[in-house]
């Protein structure tokens, strides 16, 4: 698979079946996250790969409700960074849009993989960084959560979330986002 073809084939499937974790899995996926670029090569980003089942399992008090489907992930992948680990100029902090390349790596290697790596927003940092303990001064930003893409609709699943399981959400026409050398509101 190229790299096209793993953007073209990500999706967000909340319908997941079970996957083997492995040591090798984990290391294949941090691998190719630690070549994503960074400012001054700081690699601000930091993981916790979740796949004991009791660790899950305690992972579902940080949980946003409407988020039931993500018992069924076979490893759930608490990202985290703070702004201290990377470039700061002037105004601009760096350790976020790092991070989110370094996660987007992770994703698409997923992808390629076979497999479906969903990140949320729907969670507890604050409940997140207790069950994991991780340090107060880092900012939890996603989880994103890691199985096969099942067949059958989890029944969990809103009207919805149904719905985006059976097609993908329409993108934005490049026009709402594209600007040709200046910006202009339309």
């Amino acid at each position: 698979m190229d790299v096209t073809q793993a953007i073209k084939e990500r999706r967000a499937f909340r319908s997941l079946d079970p996957i083997e974790i492995t040591e090798d899995l984990i290391k294949d996926l941090a691998f190719h996250a630690q070549l994503a670029p960074s400012c001054n090569n700081n690699q601000p980003w930091r993981f916790v790969f979740v796949f004991d089942p009791a660790k899950l399992q305690e992972m579902r008090a940080g949980l946003s409700q409407g988020n039931e489907w993500i018992h069924a992930a076979s490893m759930i992948i608490a990202v985290f960074s703070r702004k201290e680990d990377d470039c700061l100029i002037r105004d601009r902090e760096y350790y976020l849009f790092d991070t989110g390349l370094a996660t987007a790596f992770l994703i698409l290697r997923a992808c390629e993989l076979g497999f479906v790596a969903h990140p949320i927003a729907g969670f507890s940092p604050k409940k997140t960084r207790e069950i994991l303990g991780i340090p107060e001064e880092y900012q939890v930003i996603t989880l994103v959560n890691v199985g096969k893409h099942s067949a059958a609709i989890s029944p969990v699943l809103s009207p919805k979330q149904v719905e985006w399981e059976k097609a993908r959400p329409e993108r934005f026409p490049l026009e709402k986002f594209v600007y040709l050398n200046s910006y202009h509101q339309e």
